[in-house]
């Protein structure tokens, strides 16, 4: 009888033990659904950006905050963080406004490369990780816009 409830008792924590996956295997897909020029300075410029959080993970995650840098033409573009709160619904989707700032180098390293730009286009890249408490869950996200012909 003792040894039936011990092995009742290691299988119901070893199903406990699996709720969720690792932090290191689970991830979420962040993608840039807009992108505004925001308060700025001479010497540094705010950019607003609405980021779509996509969860194809099987339960909720309750976000607390975020990191990123974005990316253009393979060069350092902006980065940026929130401590924003945010519930990304299992096999679901969030939408959460955050900043990202640059600064006049970069800026007018981009600028540089306008001529070249407009013929070839932009290709970006964001990368970065969102807070759900002890948990990280990393992202990555590129794109392009060509130019029309």
């Amino acid at each position: 009888m003792r040894l039936t409830i011990l092995a009742v008792l290691l299988l119901a924590l070893a199903a406990c033990a699996r709720g969720k996956p690792e932090p290191e295997k689970a991830h979420v897909d962040v993608s840039i659904s807009e992108l505004q020029f925001g308060p700025s300075t001479v010497l540094e410029q705010t950019w607003l950006l609405t980021l779509r959080i996509q969860n194809p993970n099987n339960y909720d995650i309750p976000a607390d905050g975020m990191k990123y840098q974005i990316d253009v033409n393979g060069k350092f573009f902006a980065r940026g963080v929130n401590n924003k709160s945010v519930m990304v619904p299992r096999l679901g989707e969030a939408m959460i406004q955050v900043q990202a700032v640059s600064d006049l180098p970069t800026l007018i390293q981009h600028f540089g490369d306008l001529r070249r730009l407009s013929q070839t286009g932009i290709n970006y890249y964001m990368n970065g990780m969102l807070y759900s408490g002890e948990w990280r869950y990393p992202f990555e996200y590129s794109g392009a816009v060509t130019p029309m012909q």
